[in-house]
């Protein structure tokens, strides 16, 4: 819901992109939407690719899209 996150920056979540599940840590919490998601809570998730210590930023993750891992 908006302005009410379910997630807090560090939470460890899980989200479905492009047809893959990622895990990763709450990097930003954009508690008040995006331009497209202006009805919902989007995160901001840091994921771990690859290599050890090589990560990427998936950005404006709408909350419908996240759970936590031991969803």
């Amino acid at each position: 819901m908006l302005g009410n996150p379910k997630y807090k920056h560090g939470d460890r979540v899980k989200f479905e992109f492009d047809k893959k599940i990622y895990e990763g840590s709450i990097y930003i919490v954009d508690k008040y939407g995006t331009f497209e998601y202006t009805e919902d809570v989007s995160y901001d998730i840091i994921v771990e690719l690859g290599l050890p210590g090589e990560r990427t930023l998936f950005k404006h993750i709408p909350e419908m899209y996240v759970k936590s891992i031991g969803e």
